[in-house]
């Protein structure tokens, strides 16, 4: 009796803090859960990506844990993930944001909503697979065991969300605060380039799938869409309270930042390219290695684009050491100041650029860390970014090798994604930057090689913005790095997306098991969602 007294009252307990929940929304003015939905999505979205949680910015190859980090070999796909729960709870809040400000008749609050909505839906679907969109979150509805909807069915019902919200920002009448529009400031026509913008994304996403994709991505094209860098969908992290400063800043260049490093393919990437934002992503490392006996000991004092200094002392590769006689065949990267992390490894610390002297395995002297300016609490160049105008200049590039648009110019969309893309960080683009090799877009040759240019710069782009860059790479397959490294045995393929949360299979078996059964290998890592099928 008394189990039964105790769990009805945490059953009144629950539906209580359910109806406090839902009056304190119905409560809110339109203003204030404008700024609240803006800045819980973009901090969500980029937490997720990798400044915060790091395993997809571990699999798209941006870093790499130190020795034994099961995501380096992405073991950690292995096991059911509840990241969902992350994405949903910020969803609940948008929707009963859109319920609200539809019932007052607000198009320009409800058109901007939507635009969250269609991102953050298509975050979980874009992870996941099948997802309970329709059926989800509506246990104040009393549906307590939701269905999974079809990922093919989800995908037109985002796109449709994205059209709608430009239209209701069309009609729409009310003001838009501009102290609580801390992403755009009011302005109505950056919201709608954001919703065509990400319909735009998510029509190339699905493109190999859905009918008619090729004249629905021409006819966004033509639309208002974002071209600079005052239209980015990205907002700054603030000093002081914890909740809103970047991810990865610690105190000092402490231990929890050092666990994770520039891997290789980033570091070499760059340094082929020339490009200066090495220099704002990475720092040099602390012992690099010399074939120069005589410098061996002498500090290099360096002072990156934002004014932070560092100190490097080479070391001389002397054979004569045993520590470094055991480490010489693992150097990779000496008379240079920037190495990265070797994709894929796991165990064997040497690999790390013949890392030997250290008092821990955090400390691997032979090996960048990233910036001060990536450990800082909020900086200008630190936004939450949820879409950039450097992304759809480089998917209007690849819509137009394709095909699937006639207008405009695919080396111009390019040069102009990847020009927005190092302001973004603050570096021009260097005159010279289109004439190397490695960065000169090809007037001629086939489709592919075109692609992968786009692929490259794209992917730098996205730069800790792990979700996207994740779920781009596994649709193209480029920049071509699932073998780099240590994966090289490929031992360790590519996973292509997070297994249900457990959650789900305890609590909601039925509907759980009817959605993997549509999954051709089951609720693994490598079963083929609708959009990779």
């Amino acid at each position: 009796m008394l189990f039964v007294l105790t769990a009805c009252e945490k059953q009144l307990l629950r539906q209580d803090e359910l109806l406090q929940k839902r009056d304190a929304v119905e409560s809110a003015t339109p203003n204030l859960l404008l700024s609240s939905i803006i800045q819980q999505s973009a901090f969500m979205y980029q937490y997720e990506g990798g400044a915060g949680n790091r395993t997809l910015s571990v699999t798209v190859q941006y870093m790499q844990g130190n020795r034994s980090s099961e995501d380096n070999i992405h073991k950690s796909y292995t096991r059911p993930k509840s990241d969902l729960y992350g994405i949903t709870g910020t969803i609940k809040m948008v929707q009963a944001a859109i319920d609200v400000v539809h019932s007052k008749g607000l198009k320009n609050h409800e058109g901007i909503f939507l635009i969250f909505k269609s991102l953050l839906w298509s975050t979980a679907t874009d992870l996941y697979g099948d997802i309970y969109y329709t059926e989800g979150l509506r246990g104040q509805d009393g549906i307590l065991f939701p269905k999974f909807d079809e990922q093919k069915d989800i995908y037109p019902a985002l796109i449709q969300n994205l059209k709608d919200a430009t239209r209701l920002l069309t009609e729409g009448t009310e003001a838009i605060d501009k102290t609580y529009d801390i992403l755009y400031g009011g302005d109505k026509a950056k919201w709608i380039k954001f919703a065509n913008s990400l319909q735009l994304r998510l029509l190339m996403r699905a493109s190999k799938n859905l009918p008619n994709a090729a004249s629905e991505i021409a006819a966004v094209a033509a639309l208002p869409l974002m071209s600079t860098l005052a239209d980015n969908a990205s907002i700054p992290y603030l000093a002081g309270d914890r909740t809103y400063n970047w991810p990865m800043s610690y105190d000092g260049y402490s231990d929890n930042f050092m666990i994770y490093r520039p891997s290789k393919t980033l570091v070499d990437s760059l340094k082929a390219l020339n490009d200066d934002r090495l220099k704002v992503w990475v720092s040099p490392m602390e012992k690099p290695w010399t074939n120069v006996s005589a410098q061996n000991g002498v500090a290099v004092n360096t002072t990156d684009p934002n004014g932070f200094t560092y100190t490097s002392t080479w070391e001389y590769i002397d054979l004569t050491k045993p520590g470094i006689k055991a480490a010489a065949g693992f150097i990779v990267d000496a008379e240079t100041l920037y190495a990265g992390y070797t994709a894929g490894m796991y165990e064997n610390v040497l690999a790390a650029n013949g890392s030997y002297d250290f008092p821990t395995t955090i400390f691997n002297y032979k090996v960048s860390k990233f910036s001060k300016l990536i450990n800082e609490k909020s900086n200008p160049l630190l936004k939450a970014c949820m879409l950039q105008s450097d992304e759809v200049q480089f998917l209007l590039a690849e819509a137009r090798v394709k095909g699937y648009i006639t207008a405009g110019d695919a080396e111009t969309y390019y040069k102009n994604g990847v020009t927005l893309a190092s302001t973004r960080w603050g570096v021009p683009v260097p005159a010279a930057y289109f004439t190397n090799p490695k960065a000169k877009f090809p007037s001629t040759g086939s489709e592919n090689k075109k692609l992968a240019k786009i692929a490259l710069q794209k992917w730098l782009g996205h730069f800790l913005m792990g979700v996207e860059a994740y779920a781009d790479h596994r649709r193209t397959r480029l920049p071509a790095f699932e073998l780099n490294g240590e994966l090289i045995n490929g031992l360790h393929p590519f996973p292509l997306r997070f297994r249900y949360p457990e959650t789900e299979m305890a609590n909601n078996a039925e509907n759980y098991q009817s959605a993997v059964s549509r999954l051709d290998k089951g609720d693994t890592e490598f079963s083929k969602m609708w959009l990779l099928q």
